[in-house]
């Protein structure tokens, strides 16, 4: 009797424990944490339930309900574009876009797009964008109107990302670069440009030059020459004397 009684009390407490396990386990299964910058998407059974900000929160077993996070933090995208300017010269670009996503539309976001959303939709909008805004301009404004194509780039940005709640907040035009032949081009324009720019100097020295000797030459007259010999002579008495000499002394036979 006292046998049966022992039993059956280990029966129960081992019933009590694993139910006890079974709760803890599904408590730990239902409880999640969205970490602080975030918030969190919970589906359920394939649609999209409810919305979680940053904290605990709980939420049924998989395969019941499952949760997705979102970072709503300002991050950073670095992407390299190939486009072509208004003369059909190729550019390539690269731009850095800082943006984060709106905590009002996360929900549509994930609904729409899912949370692979960069690849899908931020990397297209940027690619599209350059091209779009580099193709309003001739190769040659695509650097002396850097700040007007940064300004179409962005533009374009945000009309296309805030439609899926992705808000831009800054893009910077970080390099532009052109094909090598266009280089070589600009390089070979600049140094005879620099030549050029040489030579109409040389010969506006050389103008300057000889209208200064004009000048002189001019006002060198007889008098002023003799001066100029008379103030230069070290005493000695020259060796010819004669017409057109400085001295102009007559010599006796």
């Amino acid at each position: 009797m006292h046998l049966v009684k022992s039993q059956s009390g280990s029966i129960a407490a081992w019933v009590l424990g694993a139910v006890g396990v079974l709760a803890l386990l599904f408590w730990v299964m239902c409880v999640r944490v969205v970490g602080v910058g975030q918030v969190g998407v919970v589906t359920r059974l394939g649609q999209v339930n409810r919305h979680l900000d940053s904290g605990v929160a709980l939420k049924l077993p998989f395969p019941f309900e499952s949760l997705s996070t979102f970072d709503i933090k300002t991050q950073k995208d670095q992407a390299d574009a190939d486009a072509a300017s208004q003369d059909l010269q190729d550019v390539k670009a690269t731009v850095v876009t800082n943006y984060h996503i709106d905590n009002n539309k996360v929900d549509d976001l994930y609904r729409t797009v899912g949370v692979d959303y960069k690849s899908r939709v931020i990397d297209p909008a940027i690619q599209e964008s350059v091209k779009a805004a580099t193709a309003n301009f001739p190769i040659a404004e695509l650097i002396t109107k850097r700040a007007e194509v940064k300004a179409s780039i962005t533009k374009s940005l945000q009309d296309r990302l805030s439609k899926r709640g992705i808000v831009v907040e800054d893009v910077s035009l970080t390099n532009l670069s052109f094909s090598q032949e266009y280089t070589q081009a600009i390089e070979q324009k600049q140094v005879a440009q620099q030549k050029a720019e040489q030579a109409q100097f040389n010969l506006q020295k050389a103008q300057v030059d000889a209208q200064a000797n004009q000048v002189q030459q001019a006002a060198l007259t007889d008098q002023i020459l003799e001066q100029q010999a008379i103030a230069k002579w070290d005493g000695h008495m020259p060796q010819f004397v004669g017409q057109g000499s400085v001295f102009s002394i007559p010599v006796g036979k």
